[in-house]
């Protein structure tokens, strides 16, 4: 897999399942209200509390089954679990398009979360395939995707459903289908079968996967830290509509100009600014930066009072896509080439783990600081996420300072190890 035109075939067609994964997601949020009205009837205020069900649903499914499809892949190879998941999610948008009542809905979900977990068995593919300087710029190509599929799926959702709100899974149905037959036959597979493991499903579930990772103490610390930043991100998924109505008075249309801006942002930094910035300053460095400019945007925003300071905020939180593919460049480093699926299948149940937590959390938040009683304060959640980070970054200053006296894993170790820290 050393050779250039199989490394790129790989990193394209993992791209490609994160792109997919992410419209999937996405594509709900524009017609989940209309939705809910032709399958079942139900008013906006009925309709919220069913959406916020299915996300939950979908998020347990994710905390759930991310390790055992990881553990999978490090058994049975990463080709036929992601091929496999694919068709998952091509049979769970044609259930969505079809679905006559809610509890078909929910099967939908409980099969979507389960295919979207395969982003544990799709990043370990990037590492299979990666040395350990490279895995920074592939992370990035990787999260560069999900931006850009976060983007253009309430995009496809809002655009088809105009015509039909059923449309979009359909579309979404058959573009799936075609990247997974298109992987049948093009996309190799990318785990040695020196590297494969027993599958066990004593590890193979979130705790077990957090206890085997355990293994490696620092690689758990940054695992701390990253729970605490995925923790704090969810500030903006959760409430955002609702934030920059309240600050800004925006319209739906306003709203989601301000998430495609973002979205492109993030998606260009990641893609185009990781790897090089990563290569030149290490891992921990950049890591550094990137929570010093999460505090930044997170107070910005805090305290916004118009439109032009949410955008100031958006601006300056675009350059955090650094962050996500340092941690996960440090702590793929320090885990053997054989638990590497178990590795993101822990990353991804912490993430789902945290899409069930942090929600609620900050909306209950916002709901609290702008009633009738007491302070008005819009920008409180934001003032969590900023705690929730600096805490994060005092959880992986110690984790640096262990990094850089271990080696790297003995399969993927390299003499340019110490460079890192520097």
């Amino acid at each position: 897999m050393s050779e250039t035109a199989p490394k790129s075939r790989v990193v394209i067609f993992v791209c490609a399942i994160i792109f997919f994964d992410a419209v999937g997601f996405g594509l709900l949020m524009p017609i989940m209200p209309e939705l809910l009205s032709d399958v079942a009837g139900l008013s906006i205020s009925e309709g919220a509390t069913i959406a916020g069900l299915l996300l939950t649903t979908f998020a347990v499914m994710q905390f759930i089954f991310a390790p055992i499809l990881g553990g999978l892949s490090d058994r049975f190879g990463r080709r036929p679990v992601l091929l496999i998941a694919l068709l998952g999610f091509a049979i769970d948008s044609f259930i969505m398009a079809w679905a006559p009542n809610l509890t078909w809905l929910f099967v939908a979900r409980l099969v979507s979360g389960i295919c979207g977990a395969t982003y544990a068995a799709a990043y370990a593919c990037l590492v299979d395939v990666s040395e350990p300087a490279e895995r920074a710029k592939y992370f990035g190509f990787a999260g560069a995707a999900l931006g850009l599929g976060f983007i253009f799926g309430p995009a496809l959702g809002g655009l088809l459903g105009e015509y039909w709100v059923r449309l979009p899974f359909i579309a979404a149905g058959i573009l799936v289908a075609i990247v997974a037959i298109w992987g049948y036959f093009f996309f190799p597979e990318t785990l040695k079968s020196e590297n494969r493991r027993n599958f066990s499903l004593a590890r193979a579930n979130p705790i077990g996967s957090l206890i085997s990772i355990a293994k490696h103490p620092s690689v758990v610390i940054v695992l701390a830290a990253l729970f605490l930043i995925q923790l704090s991100n969810h500030s903006y998924s959760s409430i955002w509509s609702f934030y920059t109505a309240e600050v800004a008075g925006w319209s739906p249309f306003l709203i989601g100009l301000s998430v495609s801006a973002y979205g492109f942002g993030f998606a260009a930094v990641q893609g185009a600014l990781t790897g090089p910035v990563i290569a030149r300053y290490g891992e921990v460095k950049a890591v550094y930066f990137t929570v010093f400019v999460g505090l930044i945007s997170f107070g910005i925003l805090a305290v916004a009072t118009s439109g032009i300071h949410i955008y100031i905020g958006i601006a300056v939180g675009v350059f955090s896509a650094f962050l996500s593919p340092a941690l996960q460049s440090l702590m793929t480093s320090r885990t053997p080439a054989d638990s590497q699926g178990e590795l993101q299948g822990a990353i991804t149940s912490l993430y789902s783990l945290a899409s069930i937590i942090s929600p609620a959390a900050m909306a209950l938040i916002f709901t609290a600081y702008t009633d009738e009683p007491g302070l008005y304060m819009p920008g409180a959640p934001f003032v969590l996420a900023a705690t929730l980070i600096a805490c994060a970054a005092i959880i992986f200053t110690i984790a640096a300072r262990r990094l850089a006296k271990e080696p790297l894993a003995p399969a993927q170790a390299t003499e340019a190890v110490a460079e890192t820290f520097d």
